[in-house]
């Protein structure tokens, strides 16, 4: 009976252990992702603040190309990206790219739906066409953030509240 005891003793304890190791893994591998992806940001917007690192670093960035350079014309390049991107169908709902914007750093950022399947065959496609349009304006390495993000819908419960009447109301007995 002690034996069959001090068995089960010793199992619970192996499988405690495996269990401890397993979520300490998984707490280290998410550190080393989170200062991975730092290094990458950092790579791409070398001058970037602590303070914005730390911002973007909070969000799912998926892939980083290109560098920050001063004097780029980043609107003009994806603009005239944007109907190669959509001819190519990569904008949703039949592609992964919900929409994009230039972030105050001074580097495109493309937002990926967050359930589509996206790798990195994809994000070197969409980051090709802006390129191509990079180059023909005569620059190379555009700064490219790809960042998940889940979809948004829109709340249509709300209602907008009426306004207030801007006749007085009359007083009573007048």
């Amino acid at each position: 009976m002690d034996k069959n005891g001090m068995g089960g003793g010793v199992l619970l304890l192996l499988a405690a252990v495996i269990i401890a190791v397993v979520i300490a893994g998984s707490v280290l591998l998410t550190d080393l992702s989170k200062e991975k992806q730092k290094e990458t940001i950092r790579q791409v917007i070398p001058e970037i603040s602590e303070k914005d690192l730390e911002d973007l670093s909070s969000r799912p960035v998926y892939a980083a190309y290109g560098r920050v350079q001063k004097n780029l014309s980043l609107d003009t390049i994806i603009r005239s990206a944007d109907p190669d991107l959509e001819e190519r169908h990569f904008f949703h709902p039949e592609g992964p790219v919900f929409g994009y914007s230039i972030n105050h750093l001074d580097c495109i950022m493309v937002y990926l739906d967050e359930e589509a399947a996206v790798n990195r065959t994809t994000t070197d496609e969409i980051y090709g066409v802006i390129e191509s349009h990079a180059r023909a304006g005569g620059t190379n390495t555009t700064p490219v953030l790809f960042v998940r993000t889940p979809q948004i819908t829109p709340d249509t419960t709300i209602q907008r509240p009426e306004r207030a009447s801007t006749q007085p109301t009359p007083r009573e007995g007048t």
